[in-house]
């Protein structure tokens, strides 16, 4: 059980549940987890496409600091303004949320030291893909190969990072989460030192910052199972084999009792 001191790290592959759990945390009284800032994707210049790369603070600032120098000035002001907000919220802990932090899990490591868990939010791999179609051009892939690539290399990033650290690393299962939300999220809660808050069940009672996130979640009363298996209306029999082909063994160390697998073996 990670000290209940630390900061919370949340990631996960895009369309698989971080802002459902950026909103429980973010309803406890004692964890300030606010909207997406991104910092690393705007770090590493993370985007498709960007028009605007060559206008952008990350790229132009790289003319006055080399990079390493400038990750370490900035990482510092960006987790200062965590344990700022959290001040500010009246709140002894922060959390911060945002996709693609499983990705960048080592520089986390980097800011942060030891003193800090990973919490890894990870979706079947049809529905997290079927939920992508039509969204975000300048961070997601436009064809189905590359969206499964992204999806791939989300897993494995954040599988390697708990390899590595275990003691500081859970994956939070979408599917478990909505099918059994008390039970998951005391789980979940106990293991980062915390007591269940009736409150964070009921998360759109309180108020939260306006932000970055996914817009769906603000209009929600609570958490439900509307989408699971949303898959099987999106996706054709040819996408879907496909998706779960290149996906199967991968999300079998996630799932390894094949509780949540979205297609038999065939």
């Amino acid at each position: 059980m990670p000290s209940s001191s630390w900061p919370i790290v949340v990631g996960g592959c895009v369309r698989s549940g971080t802002s459902l759990v950026r909103r429980m945390l973010d309803a406890h009284p004692r964890i300030h987890c606010g909207p997406e800032v991104t910092f690393f994707r705007d770090f590493h210049r993370d985007y498709l496409a960007d028009p605007l790369d060559h206008l952008r603070f990350s790229t132009t600032v790289r003319s006055i600091l080399e990079e390493e120098e400038l990750f370490e000035v900035l990482g510092r002001a960006f987790v200062e303004v965590h344990e700022r907000a959290a001040t500010n919220a009246g709140k002894a802990r922060w959390a911060d949320k945002a996709p693609e932090n499983v990705l960048y899990l080592e520089q986390w490591q980097r800011l942060l030291g030891d003193e800090w868990c990973a919490l890894h939010v990870a979706r079947n791999p049809l529905d997290t893909l079927a939920s992508m179609e039509g969204r975000f051009p300048l961070t997601l892939p436009p064809d189905l190969d590359g969206r499964v690539d992204l999806y791939r290399r989300c897993l494995e990033a954040g599988l390697a990072f708990g390899k590595r650290h275990p003691a500081r690393y859970r994956v939070v299962i979408y599917e478990a989460l909505c099918g059994a939300p008390e039970e998951s999220l005391g789980d979940l809660m106990a293991w980062l030192g915390e007591r269940l808050d009736a409150r964070q069940l009921a998360f759109n009672d309180l108020p939260h910052q306006p932000g970055l996130e996914d817009p769906a979640v603000s209009a929600t009363k609570g958490v439900h199972t509307e989408s699971l298996g949303r898959w099987s209306s999106v996706l054709n029999e040819e996408s879907a084999d496909f998706v779960w082909s290149r996906t199967r063994e991968l999300w079998a160390r996630i799932d390894p009792e094949g509780c949540y697998r979205p297609l038999p073996d065939r």
